[in-house]
């Protein structure tokens, strides 16, 4: 599966909300100043945002550790219609790529 910058943006986005809580209440703990704390996480999260997005990003085009489905890479002139997705789909159940769940 190939991720989408949206995907991996929002991936971004979820996990820093959740280390920014982290950092202002560690920063409140050593300061023991609200606005220093909300400070340093402001500027923690707009900083480490898009260090980790641009970390997602790379990741996701290293393919060491990856298992990739045999047809990955397959590129196709046009789009498949209906019909020969289906027929796609059954043949490659019958050759055991995919779960009956598909």
């Amino acid at each position: 599966m190939k991720e989408t910058r949206t995907r991996s943006l929002m991936k971004a986005i979820s996990w820093r909300v959740i280390a920014t809580c982290i950092t202002i209440s560690i920063a409140y703990l050593f300061t023991k100043r609200l606005d220093v704390a909300l400070e340093i996480g402001g500027l923690d999260m707009f900083i480490k945002l898009f260090a980790y997005f641009l970390h997602e990003r790379f990741w996701g085009k290293v393919k060491v550790g990856k298992v990739l489905h045999p047809l990955a890479d397959i590129r196709l002139k046009k789009d498949l219609n209906g019909e020969e997705k289906r027929i796609i789909k059954e043949k490659l159940k019958e050759l055991g790529y995919l779960n009956e769940q598909y």
